[in-house]
């Protein structure tokens, strides 16, 4: 398939689709403010699980530097640095929401005022025994604020919205089913 058209053609076709100046320059910045208003109206979502009394995510990675002084004050080793910011960690040990981080960031990043929230969600997998009808509830036993329940067919009912992600049902898990995800 050969396209015969031309120089000629092509300036014949651009004279009728004309745009002044004023037009082009409008519609690019108006495309422009409209993006950046639309990035300004998300939510930024939490990247990794954080230490349990961070502020809101977008303001968090504006005031974390990483200085790291918030690592050796966690008495379990839960905090780490992640992508120059302080993460949490919960394999080994849960978080009990001791305070000592929030208590030696100069930084802002971690108020004392903020209800503890790690930012991580359990989810559980397909292959736990409570869902086999195994009786097992352990990660139900172990959860502080009751956010894991089982249904009467032996289907996870998880309430978001009372979970803190301490971890607590996931180390009470001693098959390995329970994985903590940042909520998203």
């Amino acid at each position: 398939m050969s396209d015969n058209r031309d120089a000629q053609y092509y300036k014949a076709w651009m004279t009728h689709r004309t745009v002044s100046r004023r037009g082009l320059f409008r519609g690019l910045f108006n495309a422009g403010h409209q993006a950046q208003v639309s990035v300004a109206q998300q939510d930024i979502l939490r990247a990794a699980g954080r230490p349990p009394r961070a502020v809101e995510e977008a303001l968090f990675v504006r005031l974390c530097d990483g200085c790291g002084d918030c690592v050796p004050a966690c008495p379990y080793g839960l905090i780490v640095l992640k992508e120059g910011r302080a993460a949490v960690d919960i394999e080994y040990a849960d978080c009990d929401f001791c305070n000592k981080c929030t208590d030696v960031c100069s930084k802002g990043a971690l108020e004392s005022s903020i209800k503890p929230n790690t930012g991580l969600q359990p989810t559980i997998g397909l292959s736990c025994l409570g869902r086999m009808n195994n009786y097992c509830r352990q990660c139900v036993i172990a959860c502080p604020e009751q956010a894991i329940n089982f249904a009467p067919a032996n289907q996870v009912i998880f309430d978001q919205s009372l979970c803190n992600g301490c971890g607590k049902c996931k180390l009470a898990c001693y098959h390995g089913h329970i994985s903590l995800l940042p909520k998203g």
